[in-house]
């Protein structure tokens, strides 16, 4: 559309052109009429006043009449009188048209030969055929009588017709630019829109699925804790009386992996609870010492230097959040090299920071980290990331994922006061 309408101007400015440049040379041949040839003609200086006012309605301001560059007779007030258009070519300038013609000279001698240039002497008869030879002039030869005047008319006037076309032209293609605008805006916002729409149906589907899968989770955890209880309690029993080193060695694989499917069902069971949490006053660097202790290992440096004295939260389950991140840093963590654990204030916020030293998380996977089930780790739930998230956002808060200085990982925990 906008396309379309810049066609259509640049077609009538090229038309108002056209338009104009017709318009000035009659205007010439008006003025012409009236000036007049030869010797007798009556004096511009009267006539081009009067010519201007004739012609004042049709577009005509201003009249000037040049003898070899000098002005003779003008009238009117020329607005374009620094601009120099080329004999016949219209010149454009705040609304006017500014055009240049030089004046007819009078017309040949009858008795000149002007084909040959050449002068028949006075009742002397020319050749009888067109194809009889003739005398060509001498080299600088011109006809007798005085040199043709060397003068220039020049005029300007409004271009009422073309002007109009073009401003319509450009009202259109004005018009053409905003409509395009608005149907721009229009559909940027309904993408906007569809895309928010889109946003809220996936997480809503997330969510869905997320209360299914709770759902089943903590059925089957519930349907598999005491069998599997009972079996855990007997092969230990079995392991204990076993003496033969081989049977030994398979009883205990059975113990390890009741114990493994023990943890598992606790994991369902934590991820499918009840979303709702029992805030109260607690010191935030003491759920890290316990998250700490609970671990079971002396590669985790703790700051806690900035920690604030008291914060609301549920401290069991703030407990198990640090517990999984921990647990998530060390397994990435090479064996000599330490995690590092800090609690601290910044703004209305209270920050839990874990830094480990294992290969980073890609962007990509920053957000699949905390899906349920998503784990790189050959031993695991992947459920421990997933049950983490859920609990700082039942607190109003989130967790984030860094690159961390010299290679890592950091997960931060922002909890709102």
């Amino acid at each position: 559309m906008v396309a379309s309408s810049a066609l259509s101007y640049r077609d009538a400015k090229v038309a108002g052109a056209v338009v104009a440049e017709r318009h000035g040379i009659e205007f010439f041949h008006r003025l012409e009429r009236l000036l007049g040839r030869g010797p007798n003609r009556p004096d511009p200086t009267s006539i081009l006043p009067s010519a201007l006012e004739a012609n004042r309605s049709l577009g005509l301001t201003y009249v000037g009449l040049y003898d070899q560059g000098k002005l003779v007779a003008e009238a009117g007030e020329p607005l374009l009188a620094q601009s120099k258009p080329s004999a016949g070519a219209p010149s454009f300038g705040r609304g006017r048209v500014r055009m240049v013609r030089p004046a007819r000279s009078r017309p040949p001698f009858p008795d000149h030969d002007r084909r040959f240039g050449e002068s028949l002497a006075p009742g002397a008869e020319g050749p009888s055929s067109p194809f009889e030879h003739r005398r060509p002039a001498p080299e600088g030869w011109r006809p007798p009588g005085p040199a043709p005047p060397s003068h220039e008319l020049i005029v300007e006037f409004i271009p009422i017709g073309s002007e109009d076309a073009r401003r319509r032209a450009l009202t259109v293609l004005l018009l053409s630019c905003g409509a395009a605008g608005l149907l721009t805006i229009a559909a940027l916002v309904l993408w906007s829109r569809s895309r928010r729409a889109e946003q809220v149906e996936a997480h809503h589907a997330a969510q869905h699925h997320l209360a299914q899968l709770g759902e089943m989770s903590a059925v089957l955890a519930h349907e598999i804790r005491n069998p599997l209880a009972a079996l855990k309690g007997h092969a230990q029993l079995l392991a204990e009386k076993v003496q033969d080193a081989g049977l030994k060695t398979r009883v205990d694989r059975v113990v390890t992996e009741a114990v493994r499917l023990e943890q598992l069902t606790n994991d369902l069971l934590d991820f499918a609870r009840s979303g709702t949490i029992h805030v109260a006053p607690v010191e935030p660097s003491e759920l890290l010492v316990r998250a700490v202790a609970a671990a079971a290992t002396d590669r985790i440096a703790v700051t806690s230097r900035s920690a604030p004295p008291t914060w609301r939260l549920d401290a069991a389950r703030i407990e198990q959040v640090l517990f999984n991140l921990l647990d998530n840093a060390l397994a990435v963590t090479p064996a000599a090299l330490m995690v590092d654990a800090q609690v601290t204030r910044e703004g209305d916020a209270l920050v839990y920071s874990f830094r480990d030293r294992g290969p980073g998380v890609p962007e990509a996977e920053r957000t699949r980290v905390f899906e349920p089930f998503h784990t790189t780790k050959l031993r695991g739930t992947g459920l421990g990331l997933a049950v983490a998230k859920r609990i700082v956002q039942l607190h109003g808060g989130r967790i984030d994922v860094v690159d961390a200085l010299g290679g890592g990982a950091v997960f931060r925990v922002y909890i709102p006061g």
